[in-house]
């Protein structure tokens, strides 16, 4: 996607909405396409982590949640540092993308693929699963029903820069990240540490979730984003580095 395109993206971080109800219409074969070549179209932290996505129907995939989407979308990725982090980033862009069409999405921590189905690439593991499908609800939601932490409460202080990510979805809306700022105007991004019980519940959704928040403030700033890793960095109590940004 160009700047302009990925620019206008950023106009559903602040209306998007995780759906739960959808009816049965089909997916355009255009668009199943589009996602199925996902990691053609977005940018990655890492592009030296293989990822690939697959699209399934709802009798493929196994879940305990009471509702069902037509159709859901499995993650996989070759297993390398930050590799989680760097599905989170790239899918969620994929999840602005959809629902800028009004194509609704919701994560899916709680679901698996069925034992039978054909993996088209089963040396990568499977990370996680996004519904997908027409939403059978109100389209989009008004930027007073999200209910998120104050920008002071993941940010060593308010900054505005940073409000993307402040809208981002996350694992039962943990919203398990935060931010600091350094003297060379870069920011470092840090994940919360799971008590036992959130450890058990949502092993690894936190580092989904981080990869989200990033990818909101990509889209805000696509022409000066950059990540990266450095030696030694803050230690803040109760949290984990992840990584370093620049926008």
């Amino acid at each position: 996607m160009n700047t302009e395109e990925i620019q206008q993206l950023s106009q559903v971080i602040f209306k998007r909405k995780s759906y739960r109800k959808y009816n049965d219409k089909p997916l355009p074969q255009e668009v199943i396409d589009y996602i199925s070549d996902f990691n053609q179209h977005f940018k990655a932290l890492n592009e030296n982590i293989s990822i690939s996505c697959q699209v399934f129907t709802k009798n493929q995939i196994k879940t305990i949640l009471p509702w069902r989407a037509p159709y859901y979308i499995a993650f996989f990725s070759e297993e390398k540092e930050n590799y989680r982090v760097n599905i989170g980033f790239i899918a969620q862009q994929l999840d602005l993308y959809l629902q800028s069409k009004e194509i609704g999405t919701c994560w899916v921590g709680l679901g698996s693929l069925k034992s039978d189905v054909l993996i088209e690439n089963p040396e990568q593991k499977f990370i996680i699963l996004m519904a997908v499908g027409f939403p059978d609800e109100e389209l989009f939601r008004s930027i007073n029903d999200f209910k998120r932490k104050k920008l002071s409460e993941i940010s060593d202080y308010d900054d505005e820069k940073l409000k993307g990510a402040q809208y981002a979805p996350s694992a039962i809306n943990s919203q398990p990240w935060y931010f600091t700022h350094n003297e060379d105007g870069s920011y470092n991004a840090y994940r919360k540490k799971q008590n036992i019980l959130k450890s058990k519940l949502m092993p690894d959704w936190t580092y989904n979730d981080i990869g989200i928040a990033l990818a909101h403030i990509y889209v805000e700033n696509p022409d000066t984003f950059e990540f990266y890793q450095v030696d030694a960095p803050k230690s803040i109590k109760g949290y984990i580095y992840e990584g370093t940004f620049k926008i």
